[in-house]
């Protein structure tokens, strides 16, 4: 979308249908059954010279069907592979999620400029985003820091900016995976969900920030500790950005 377009203020309603779509995306999945067969086929995987073929979703199925059986001597060789394992799994998923982040960062620095140059008043304010229930990006700001019309002009331009919405969904859902994968980090501990993102991590903090190493104060790990629920009625705020 073109910035000048927005100009007039009449701003079209956005279709909610591809957004919606990218929901359900973020949704978590149901755990499957404990099946023997495809738990043993898993450990014939680990204790091969290669392990290919396994998933987050295997492991946790073999770490389970493991508390219902005895496989006498060799079994903590089998622990450590699984250990060893889900590590790489996951150092491999925030890779590609601190990748998808990088690229967003380019995209909304674009945004920012061409905000500058045809909304200079708009570029000014104290805002950031992030993903709402319904999948679109969601502006935030502290409080009285936007009107109404303000607020509604920006949540226009952040969804229709390049693939700055693509991104950010494509980062969200990775966010989401690895909580729930993690399980030694944020069982317990943390609760995020499509339903409670936009009160947890502010894309804008993060980037205005420049905070993209998970150990940088702002990035989106520092926001999930600060914000986490483990209670999803225990904190109903949402966020307040920093300037």
């Amino acid at each position: 979308m073109n910035i000048n377009a927005a100009a007039s203020f009449q701003i079209t309603p956005l279709q909610p249908l591809k957004a919606n779509t990218e929901k359900h995306q973020l949704e978590k999945v149901e755990s499957r059954e404990i099946n023997e067969g495809r738990a043993r086929l898993t450990i014939e995987k680990l204790m091969a010279p290669q392990r290919m073929g396994i998933s987050i979703d295997d492991l946790d199925e073999l770490d389970e069907f493991l508390k219902t059986t005895s496989l006498g001597p060799g079994s903590g060789d089998l622990s450590y592979r699984m250990e060893n394992f889900r590590d790489t799994i996951l150092r491999g998923n925030e890779f590609r999620a601190a990748e998808t982040l990088r690229t967003m960062e380019r995209v909304y620095s674009d945004f920012k400029q061409d905000l500058h140059s045809k909304w200079p008043a708009l570029a000014d304010k104290v805002f950031g985003f992030t993903v709402s229930e319904d999948g679109r990006l969601q502006v935030t700001s502290p409080l009285n820091t936007l009107d109404a019309r303000e607020k509604e002009t920006l949540d226009t331009l952040l969804n229709d900016y390049k693939n700055l919405q693509f991104l950010t969904l494509k980062h969200a859902k990775a966010v989401i995976e690895l909580v729930q994968q993690d399980k030694q980090q944020f069982e317990g501990k943390v609760k995020l969900d499509v339903t409670n993102f936009h009160k947890m991590i502010d894309y804008g903090l993060l980037l205005n920030k420049g905070a993209l190493q998970v150990q940088y104060a702002g990035s989106w790990l520092d926001q999930l500790h600060k914000n986490a629920e483990k209670d999803p009625i225990e904190k109903n705020q949402g966020l307040h950005i920093e300037a």
